[in-house]
């Protein structure tokens, strides 16, 4: 031992006390000294395998859980790109089945218009026969009242000539005279004859006329009848979307329609002209369905006005991805949804409206606000272009701007929101509402 380690044990010793360890093997017995030097060595030794053996276990569990942790992460992208491709493609599914419903209720709007356009040409031409039956009815009184006349006529010459044979078998009169007047007898006897014969033909042609009129107009009725029911089935149709999609956002279609009267009420024109009178020839039931269609129709045409001044109209142009939401989101309310496509795709109009706000806004980016009747407002944000101003009367379906990424956003979007009387609501449930009829 040197002597520098002496003098370490010797300064250690106070702290550590020197150890022996003593071997004992059959008759003999040997010892080994731990000096206060080598104690420390041998407990650095044995410090340092440990903390050697912690870090390599650390090491490898480590590893493990972070391969682990990358193939959930990887499994966990996989799952939601699945979901987000299963996402478009049901959107690809509801937009084709609401083009299809679009195009199905277009196309029941045209039957029902052109069997209004029907309905009221055969009115009118109803009305039309009406009144000819009632002139043709007035010109067979006139004629059987001529007839009549002739009749009377024929018995006052026929008494006259009773009259005269009379007088020639009670009196002698010359033959000049009476011949005279046996020719005058005659002679007025065969006018009232042919006057006769005149009258009942006519009373036969205007009896054939009147039949055939009637037979028209029975033929007329059935018609009728059969339009009717054609535009009973239309309306039917058209009035179940429509109903549908103001119940499911729960409004008050009485209290729209009300609103939307006092706004289309215009009324003027020059006074008609006079129409003759045909209410002996009207159908009761028939003119109460009649009258009921109408009201339907203008049911129906107000409920369509309605429902352009709410917000039922998708705001993206072409096709698009939802990426976010109505609700909370990272702790915050999102009070609206995001709608993801390129920069520059248009952006439309939901309603018809005023627009109240065009401009920046923090968070925002470039933003578009539009009042629309009954407390209806509508936002349009991170707009890369805007192309409306302030005050602006826009229709549903007009551009409003383009779709960027301004303000707070982390790539080209749109934020839509939906507000009631300044309440933001869900806009999916107008989007969804109205997915089978706009």
């Amino acid at each position: 031992m040197s002597g520098f380690s002496r003098r370490v044990n010797a300064c250690l010793a106070a702290a550590i006390s020197e150890k022996r360890l003593f071997i004992q093997s059959g008759s003999s017995t040997r010892y080994i000294r731990l000096t206060p030097l080598s104690q420390i060595a041998a407990g650095g030794v044995m410090l340092f395998a440990a903390a050697w053996l912690a870090f390599a276990t650390s090491t490898v569990v480590i590893d493990r859980v972070a391969a682990g942790s990358g193939d959930q992460a990887v499994a966990i992208r996989e799952a939601f790109r699945t979901r987000i491709e299963e996402l478009a493609d049901e959107r690809d599914r509801r937009e084709a089945e609401a083009r299809s419903a679009q195009a199905r209720f277009q196309l029941a709007m045209e039957q029902v218009s052109r069997q209004q356009e029907a309905i009221l040409h055969s009115v009118e031409e109803r009305r039309e026969l009406s009144a000819a039956l009632d002139l043709m009815r007035g010109r067979l009184g006139e004629a059987a009242a001529q007839r009549e006349a002739a009749a009377e006529s024929n018995d006052r010459l026929l008494a006259r000539v009773n009259e005269v044979s009379e007088t020639l078998s009670s009196k002698s009169a010359s033959g000049e005279d009476l011949t005279g007047t046996l020719r005058a007898v005659s002679g007025a006897l065969s006018e009232a004859v042919a006057a006769r014969d005149s009258a009942t033909a006519e009373r036969a042609a205007l009896e054939g006329e009147v039949a055939d009129l009637e037979l028209r107009m029975t033929m007329q009725r059935k018609r009728q009848d059969e339009l009717a029911d054609q535009l009973e089935q239309a309306l039917a149709m058209s009035f179940g979307p429509l109903e549908a999609m103001f119940a499911e956002v729960h409004l008050d279609v009485d209290g729209l329609i009300d609103a939307v009267k006092n706004t289309h009420s215009g009324q003027g024109g020059p006074l008609g002209t006079p129409v003759v009178s045909s209410k002996s020839f009207d159908d009761p039931e028939l003119d109460a369905r009649f009258d009921q269609l109408m009201l339907g129709l203008d049911r129906m045409n107000l409920m369509r006005i309605a429902a352009t001044k709410v917000p039922y109209a998708v705001p993206v142009s072409g096709t698009f991805r939802f990426t976010s939401g109505f609700g909370g989101r990272w702790g915050r309310m999102h009070a609206g949804v995001d709608l993801a496509a390129p920069v520059g795709t248009t952006i439309l109009s939901t309603a018809d409206g005023v627009v109240t706000d065009a401009g920046r806004e923090s968070g925002y980016g470039n933003v578009v606000r539009v009042r629309h009747e009954f407390g209806f407002e509508t936002v349009y944000a991170h707009l890369s272009r805007i192309r409306v101003k302030a005050g602006q009367q826009v229709s549903r379906g007009v551009q409003i701007g383009d779709m960027g990424s301004t303000g707070r956003s982390t790539g080209s979007h749109l934020h839509y929101e939906v507000r009631v009387n300044g309440k933001p609501q869900n806009p999916m449930t107008y989007l969804e509402a109205a997915k089978d009829v706009f």
